[in-house]
């Protein structure tokens, strides 16, 4: 589908635009059938249209407090899991991404949601195609904020020998480099923020400049090595697994948004996205980097409004 360009970001909710976080303690854990426990928290409002959300490789839950205020103020329920080993959530092996969403989907039939949104940054939405591919009649809508990296589309075909082994070996080869990363050159969150901001636009900056901003940076990395860097290393290697079927097999509603001036995700990926999923439709923030969403969520929301609307009329 087509690329549009955003009607100007829109100015950040005022009211409580991020919520504390009480010392980084989950709402509440869930408890799989072999035993290891799940953690989430939910932001919006508890009233609002349930959005299962995927954080960023790297990240934990609380990477999700940045859209509290606009969810809550647009009527979305935002439901954030810890993904194994990261955060609160207990560590146990995952190998594939429909792995870990069969088990997301067990925690939201506890939670008694019949019908839901996906939701995700960058990297965490291997795990959101994957839950909207596999399970298209309980997923409405997917919103992709940043796209994805190019290297797991698996949309060529007569790939050579070596690049079907490359591809089998990257995921070990990057859980492997990040442990040994992490364990002789550990970084504070405040550190990994300051290299971070080497690679970022000017617009970016600005918005990292916000200490509110920084300081839900600074524990959301925190967090998300609370447990060391298992957790992490496992989740970087299976967010870089080629994807197991096509883009076009994921044929729900997709919007996907991009600021103008990101320089972490490759415009060039966002648009392939957008091209090869049969309903998706891509959003670009002018003035506005990777971090676009620290502003602009309150456009976002409304723009499911409008796809919820739509869907009504269809029905009708």
């Amino acid at each position: 589908m087509g690329a549009q360009a955003s009607h100007g970001a829109s100015q950040p909710s005022t009211q409580n635009p991020i919520p504390e976080l009480h010392l980084c303690r989950p709402k509440a854990f869930y408890t799989l059938p072999s035993g290891s426990r799940l953690a989430y928290d939910e932001y919006g409002t508890s009233s609002g249209r349930p959005i299962i959300y995927f954080h960023d490789g790297g990240s934990s839950r609380l990477e999700c407090a940045f859209f509290h205020a606009s969810a809550r103020q647009l009527g979305f329920r935002l439901i954030a899991i810890d993904r194994p080993g990261i955060g609160c959530s207990d560590y146990y092996s995952v190998l594939t991404p429909s792995q870990f969403c069969d088990d997301v989907m067990l925690l939201i039939n506890q939670l008694g949601i019949t019908d839901f949104g996906v939701m995700s940054l960058g990297a965490g939405g291997i795990y959101a195609l994957n839950l909207a591919r596999n399970y298209p009649d309980r997923v409405s809508f997917n919103l992709s904020l940043a796209g994805l990296p190019g290297n797991v589309f698996n949309e060529v075909s007569g790939q050579s020998y070596a690049t079907s082994c490359w591809n089998e070996f990257t995921p070990p080869l990057i859980k492997l480099l990040v442990r040994i990363k992490q364990r002789f050159f550990p970084d504070d969150p405040e550190q990994s923020i300051e290299r971070l901001q080497q690679y970022l636009s000017f617009t970016d900056r600005k918005a990292l400049s916000n200490p509110r901003v920084l300081e839900i940076l600074a524990l959301d990395h925190g967090e998300a090595l609370r447990l060391g860097n298992r957790g992490v290393a496992q989740d970087l290697a299976v967010c870089f697994r080629k994807l197991e079927f096509s883009l076009m097999d994921v044929t729900i509603p997709t919007m996907i948004w991009q600021g103008c001036a990101d320089r972490l995700s490759k415009r060039s990926d966002c648009e392939y996205m957008a091209a090869h999923m049969p309903n998706a439709n891509l959003y670009r923030v002018p003035n506005r980097g990777h971090f676009f969403f620290v502003h602009s969520m309150d456009e976002v929301f409304g723009r499911l409004h409008t796809l919820k609307h739509q869907e009504t009329a269809i029905a009708a």
